[in-house]
């Protein structure tokens, strides 16, 4: 992604209007097939999107499987 495209992404509306939100979520879809959504914190760092959760959230891991490629 471009810096002028990172730039267009945070001047929407809803990118102006995440921070201003209580507690984001980040969902995803569980090994089991299940539906699941973690509290996440967000920061920009300067180049990029820096997303934290608390110790005993699920974490994905890194790096991610090819698994299917």
């Amino acid at each position: 992604m471009q810096p002028n495209e990172i730039i267009q992404v945070l001047n929407r509306p809803i990118s102006e209007e995440l921070p201003a939100r209580d507690v984001p979520r980040l969902a995803y879809v569980a090994k089991d097939g299940a539906s699941r959504n973690v509290p996440i914190a967000f920061t920009w760092n300067g180049s990029r999107i820096v997303m934290c959760t608390t110790k005993n959230a699920p974490k994905l891991p890194w790096p991610p499987s090819r698994a299917g490629s």
